[in-house]
């Protein structure tokens, strides 16, 4: 009965480090979040990008998706995103200072959709 449990707990253990999903439903969800990472990217940070075939979940811990890429024209500009692959919302974007410095003002952003809606 002992080794029953114990092979129960390990046969657990492993199924939630491996994760649940399968390579299909990831490709899946990472087809579904590159476009909306690009338009993230274009509208946040006046940037074209092109993102990588390498990407990582946070599952079981939590259901995120994390893309890697770079700037169009630029490798050296790289940055990661980060997005809820529930709601597929943007949940955080860090990189180098190429990319970052390139984020686009709240006060500019706003100014200029403001603009937009007026015409």
């Amino acid at each position: 009965m002992r080794n029953l449990r114990i092979i129960s707990l390990i046969i657990l253990v492993l199924f939630f480090l491996s994760g649940c999903m399968s390579k299909t439903q990831k490709e899946t969800i990472y087809n579904k979040a590159v476009p909306i990472a690009q338009q993230y990217m274009k509208n946040n940070f006046n940037a074209d990008v092109i993102f990588s075939d390498n990407y990582e979940f946070l599952d079981p811990m939590s259901s995120t998706i994390v893309l890697y890429g770079h700037m169009s024209g630029d490798k050296d500009a790289t940055f990661d995103i980060m997005i809820d692959h529930g709601t597929f919302k943007i949940s955080q974007v860090g990189g180098s200072s190429e990319v970052m410095d390139r984020r686009v003002k709240l006060d500019k952003k706003n100014k200029s959709s403001t603009e937009n809606t007026k015409k």
